[in-house]
């Protein structure tokens, strides 16, 4: 259709209109804001905004660092309170938090708002602000320098990345070796876990979302191994995959989405356990794609299993766990006085499964006692140490990971084995299973535990070197 004579001189006069009056419209809209700007608010809105930006901050780094919508909450209500704001709400969900100051039923609220934009894993920094809290609350600090303080543990520097990709692909190795494989299984998991973690940095720069990077990380891995079968080096592939996948799994997101789940916040709770399915689902897409591969090219996989070993072998199995927690405490910037218990945790857990399943016990079971135990020892150590749960127990429940599990449902799905379907979903069944007993344990251990000692400010040491 063409248009007419008429219309070509009419439509650029009515949007020369329209330009002119919506013009006019900005132009007061204008002059209103800046004669809004030169009013001061009174020193009591004043004093309320910092309070709620300092809570909310505060808030916004735990939910960015790995902590529970519960905690975030919490932690935002008890600072507010302890600034002298008695009467706030408070409303977290998985990207964003609200905090309000009701002055009265007849004045209007003050309001501040916080965005989460990016996540990490920091648990020395959630540790930070988990001291700075029950040092406010408990009136050993003014609320000048727990606002002073915040900026110290949020600026505190982190370790370095050399020392992150070595504690992430010694963590697989430890890994590869606690479940029965040999020094040669545990150099080639190093090796893999390596290059996947580079990978990963080199493409988390150009935005790629996590799920492809959980793909291409597990393809990775996989192919590794099946490079190393190739080439005919005597080790066992489903140890070197599951050694590589295992630096991939986010076990602080899914212990985070059922706590979520189970203390009331089903929303935060369904947006974490989304984010772990997809991770899981991209974890499971690159493994599929090269076994696919592998398959159709003639290549051999085996899969091997955790077998009873003899009592020597066990103690090498134990400290490997110890090993792989406390590593992975490393990766996840746990400070360096904790590590220690960390690995302690991870040892002992895994000494439990081994014990429970030697003694006849099912797996699914065996591994639920475990994390119960491993919940319940994070918790005593936090009372203890003056910090976080997580810092503890999510490290030493890492060696429980099935990490194997996922693999052998993959390579049966390959392989035509009628049990690939009840495999894939035992693995779903043991990481639920492992988070929402590390939960139980803590939740036991709560009420029994004796009063919080005094707490002081955190040393430099822990400060300065999360």
């Amino acid at each position: 259709m063409t248009m007419t004579t008429a219309t070509r001189r009419t439509f650029p006069q009515e949007t020369q209109r329209l330009a002119l009056r919506a013009r006019h419209a900005l132009r007061g809209f204008g002059v209103r804001r800046k004669a809004a700007a030169r009013e001061v608010p009174p020193p009591e809105i004043r004093a309320a905004y910092r309070i709620l930006n300092f809570a909310l901050r505060a808030g916004s780094a735990m939910l960015s660092y790995g902590g529970s919508t519960n905690e975030v909450e919490a932690t935002i209500l008890e600072l507010t309170a302890a600034c002298g704001l008695d009467h706030c709400e408070a409303d977290v969900t998985f990207t964003s938090m609200t905090a309000s100051y009701i002055r009265g039923d007849d004045v209007e609220p003050v309001t501040a708002v916080w965005v989460v934009r990016h996540r990490s894993v920091d648990y020395g920094r959630m540790a930070g602000i988990y001291a700075l809290r029950a040092d406010l609350a408990a009136g050993r600090i003014t609320p000048e320098r727990a606002i002073a303080r915040l900026d110290e543990v949020l600026s505190a520097r982190p370790r370095g990345p050399r020392t992150v990709l070595v504690s992430w692909a010694g963590m697989a190795a430890a890994f590869t070796v606690l479940l029965g494989g040999r020094w040669i299984a545990g150099v080639t998991a190093f090796i893999s876990a390596t290059i996947v973690t580079l990978l990963m940095r080199a493409v988390a720069r150009y935005g790629i979302p996590a799920f492809f990077q959980s793909v291409l990380g597990a393809a990775v891995a996989t192919g590794f191994a099946m490079a190393v079968v190739a080439v005919h080096i005597p080790v066992q592939p489903s140890m070197v995959v599951a050694g590589g996948i295992i630096i991939l799994v986010p076990g602080y997101a899914l212990v985070a989405s059922v706590r979520d789940a189970i203390t009331g916040f089903p929303i935060s709770g369904s947006a974490r356990g989304l984010e772990v399915l997809l991770t899981a689902v991209g974890i499971m897409t690159g493994v599929a794609a090269v076994l696919y591969l592998a398959v159709s090219t003639g290549v051999t996989v085996r899969f091997a299993s955790i077998v009873t070993a003899p009592f020597t072998q066990v103690i090498v199995q134990v400290i490997a766990a110890g090993v792989a927690a406390c590593l992975y405490g490393a990766a996840a910037q746990v400070p360096r006085r904790s590590l220690a218990y960390a690995g302690l945790v991870g040892a002992g857990g895994w000494a439990v499964l081994l014990a429970l399943r030697n003694a006849g016990m099912a797996l699914i079971p065996a591994t639920a006692i475990a994390a119960v135990l491993i919940g319940a020892a994070g918790t005593l150590l936090a009372t203890r140490q003056r910090s976080h749960a997580f810092v503890y127990a999510v490290p030493g429940m890492m060696p429980l990971v099935p990490g194997l599990t996922l693999y052998q449902g993959m390579l049966y799905v390959f392989s035509g084995n009628n049990a690939a379907v009840g495999t894939l979903l035992r693995a779903l069944a043991l990481g639920l299973t492992i988070a929402a007993c590390v939960i139980l344990g803590e939740m036991i251990i709560r009420p029994l535990r004796p009063p919080r000692p005094d707490s002081t400010e955190l040393d430099s040491a822990a400060r300065t070197a999360p």
